[in-house]
């Protein structure tokens, strides 16, 4: 399967690259890149285990059947494992006390977790990141999104869904937010998508048009950028004070939407001291 290997060795490769050349963000790349190592190796079980044809969902089922769950169940506790080694401390504190539990907590949270976060009846973007919902701890979130992240984006290859008939605002797939945007070249401008927070799958959206509320109005729609990261652009919207990230491959080829989007920390940062919220909260929940 050599395009689906290559797609986790960019993210790997570039995490790596990146870590070289961005100091502030650099413990957390090495740390992302271990972690997707390991989920690169549970999509390459998921194939080997589910095959490419059999059982193709049109769109990803709301909850995880006990089929699901008993090939999960056998990856988690190395996962957790890996945490507890790499990651920060208090994560991997969080991490070991998890695994002590056994299987029965470790269900429950699988369970949560695929469902969090998704609006799954209709497509329609949730809120932002913290407007509103219902906060769920940050550590469980992490394990249990992150574990999951590989299964959702399997699931969303193997149905070879067709480009939706709209664009939009949620994943046509999974009914998730989106994690970040992309800008690539189209004629004489540049065509922009959008990129799953869960499994990845990327669909045209509108170029001007705030994908947490659909505000279009230009005069309340922004975007930010610095000499430090030029292909990264904070799009803001003052209607709902959501912010999305959108790298610009125009400008830089080689750049992975979500881990470009882990580097520039920097910008992160600064849209939430200014009173902006994140559409969907990356790796490390910003």
């Amino acid at each position: 399967m050599p395009r689906v290997k290559d797609k986790w060795d960019r993210r790997i490769e570039r995490a790596r690259e990146l870590a070289g050349t961005c100091p502030f963000s650099a413990q957390i790349l090495r740390f992302y890149a271990k972690v997707t190592e390991f989920q690169k190796g549970c999509y390459l079980r998921f194939a080997s285990a589910c095959g490419s044809e059999s059982g193709r969902v049109a769109r990803l089922p709301g909850t995880l059947d006990a089929v699901d769950l008993e090939l999960l169940i056998t990856l988690f506790g190395a996962f957790l494992t890996l945490i507890g080694e790499a990651a920060p401390a208090a994560l991997a504190e969080f991490a070991g006390s998890l695994r002590a539990q056994g299987s029965g907590a470790w269900l429950v949270l699988l369970r949560e977790s695929w469902s969090a976060g998704r609006q799954i009846d209709d497509g329609a973007t949730p809120p932002p990141s913290g407007s509103g919902e219902v906060e769920r701890d940050p550590f469980a979130e992490f394990c249990g999104r992150t574990f999951l992240q590989p299964y959702a984006e399997f699931l969303s290859d193997r149905a070879g869904l067709p480009e939706p008939p709209v664009r939009p605002p949620a994943c046509p797939y999974c009914g998730s937010r989106p994690l970040t945007g992309v800008l690539r070249q189209e004629g004489d401008g540049a065509r922009r998508s959008l990129v799953c927070s869960l499994c990845r799958r990327e669909w045209d959206y509108l170029r001007i048009a705030c994908p947490a509320c659909d505000e279009r109005d230009e005069k309340k729609l922004f975007v930010y950028t610095t000499e430090r990261f030029p292909h990264v652009r904070v799009e803001t919207c003052d209607t709902c004070r959501a912010y999305l990230k959108t790298v610009d491959l125009t400008r830089d080829g080689r750049a992975v939407p979500e881990v470009d989007d882990l580097a520039s920390i920097p910008l992160s940062l600064w849209a939430a001291e200014n009173g902006y919220r994140k559409i969907s909260r990356n790796f490390v929940g910003l």
